[in-house]
């Protein structure tokens, strides 16, 4: 990509911070965005510590359902990924 259009993009991408926010106020299509970018991660970050691909299955889906559930009460006090991957490792507690 030419550097013109990495300067375009960093300024129209809102951040994980700004798609979660947006995802607050309604914006389906914010959440498609997050899940995209942080879906490997996360699914990857779950496996290494249960080890089984199965409960991390069910870990992944918990995970996203509770930024769903939580989506209205979301601040942005530290980074997104700080706060999602500590809803997935809560989880993770929970679980064992």
């Amino acid at each position: 990509m030419p550097a013109p259009a990495l300067a375009n993009a960093a300024r129209t991408d809102p951040g994980d911070e700004g798609l979660m926010m947006a995802y607050a106020a309604g914006d389906a299509a914010a959440f498609d965005a997050l899940y995209e970018r942080h879906k490997g991660g996360v699914y990857r970050y779950l496996v290494r510590h249960c080890g089984n691909a199965g409960t991390a299955d069910e870990l992944f889906q918990d995970v996203w359902m509770n930024v769903i559930r939580v989506r209205a009460s979301y601040e942005p006090t530290a980074k997104f990924t700080t706060w999602l991957y500590r809803i997935a490792h809560n989880r993770l507690i929970d679980h064992w």
